[in-house]
């Protein structure tokens, strides 16, 4: 019994190890699929055209970042908000691991960005309230 108990906890280590790096993997090639198909689909002729979708997952809540995406093509919507998803939902999982490993950390807490039509382009600009009147 004691045989099988170390050959489990012996299991449970390596999944762990070498889960982890795969991971992390995994998160940075989800980021660079997400950025390629914004840069794919990034047309517009009026910011209704854009959206904003959150990216990450910070360990005290919210989100790590922010997407800023056209609608036109609703294809390319679908991936785009699938990938996004993905970059939320990877992050969460490692960070509930951290948190037991580390209870202290800092958050910081982002301030949504507003999205425009500029050049034909979808991008990120301050929202109104820091922007200055000119």
């Amino acid at each position: 019994m004691q045989r099988y108990l170390r050959l489990l906890l012996l299991l449970n280590i390596l999944v762990i190890i070498i889960g982890f790096p795969l991971t992390h993997k995994k998160l940075a090639a989800t980021h660079i699929k997400l950025q390629a198909a914004v840069a794919a689909s990034n047309r517009c002729t009026s910011s209704k055209q854009c959206a904003i979708e959150e990216t990450g997952a910070d360990p005290c809540g919210g989100p790590r970042g922010y997407t800023i995406y056209s609608t036109v093509d609703p294809k390319s919507v679908r991936k785009i908000k699938r990938l996004a998803s993905e970059t939320r939902s990877i992050p969460a999982a490692l960070n509930k691991e951290d948190r037991k490993k580390n209870p202290y950390s800092a958050c910081v807490r982002l301030i949504k960005p507003e999205a425009d039509c500029k050049d034909k382009k979808c991008i990120e600009v301050a929202p109104k309230q820091f922007r200055g009147s000119h």
